[in-house]
């Protein structure tokens, strides 16, 4: 092998190491030609599952959840994305778990939650994301932010409930979900005129 190609050989390698430690992963499909992007937040059914959307078996898909049963009840977060059949519509929807235990309203001023988020973006083509996120919790000036890896959490708290916006790549999501004494969770979905985005968020106090 030639001093040229061990140097394209070696810069290929660094290249692939380098991509291990990002936590996402592209794949092909996308919103596809002529699919008209769009979103929502739903709510889950009690077993933490996303309510039938009507997506379509064939084209660009795919699903995302972070759940836990305690005592038979689900906390947790899930998301879905794909063409609705029969529709040029490619929907994003997310949500948290109707019965998910956050605990009680914290007595603390402020709060530090860590844990890790999931998420999908949709654009010419899929790219799925995961890894650890630290947010701060203020109870007096009722916010919950935070960030990481190019996703930004700008939420809301009223009690024990959190809305808001996360934000990536541009695209801005609702947020909707809870945050208690034993855990913060929440799910987003948004989309712009060519991407979606989907995910959610799971944390703990420390």
């Amino acid at each position: 092998m030639g001093p040229f190609l061990k140097g394209i050989f070696l810069v290929l390698a660094m290249t692939a190491l380098a991509g291990c430690e990002e936590f996402s992963f592209t794949t092909g499909g996308g919103v596809g030609v002529g699919n008209q992007p769009s979103s929502k937040l739903v709510v889950l059914e009690s077993d933490g599952s996303v309510p039938d959307e009507g997506f379509s078996t064939t084209g660009t898909r795919g699903s995302g959840e972070n759940l836990v049963t305690e005592n038979g009840r689900t906390s947790g977060f899930a998301y879905q994305y794909g063409r609705v059949s029969g529709t040029n519509r490619f929907l994003g929807v997310a949500g948290v778990a109707p019965n998910t235990d956050a605990g009680t309203v914290p007595t603390t001023a402020t709060a530090t939650y860590e844990g890790t988020y999931d998420l999908a973006y949709i654009s010419n083509t899929v790219e799925r994301k995961d890894g650890d996120i630290t947010l701060d919790a203020n109870f007096v000036a009722g916010t919950l932010t935070g960030s990481a890896d190019g996703l930004n959490v700008d939420g809301v708290i009223s009690g024990t409930t959190v809305s808001g916006e996360a934000s990536y790549r541009g695209v801005n999501a609702s947020m909707d979900g809870v945050i208690g004494t034993k855990r913060a969770v929440a799910a987003f979905a948004g989309n712009t005129s060519r991407d979606v985005l989907v995910g959610g968020i799971v944390a703990a106090p420390q």
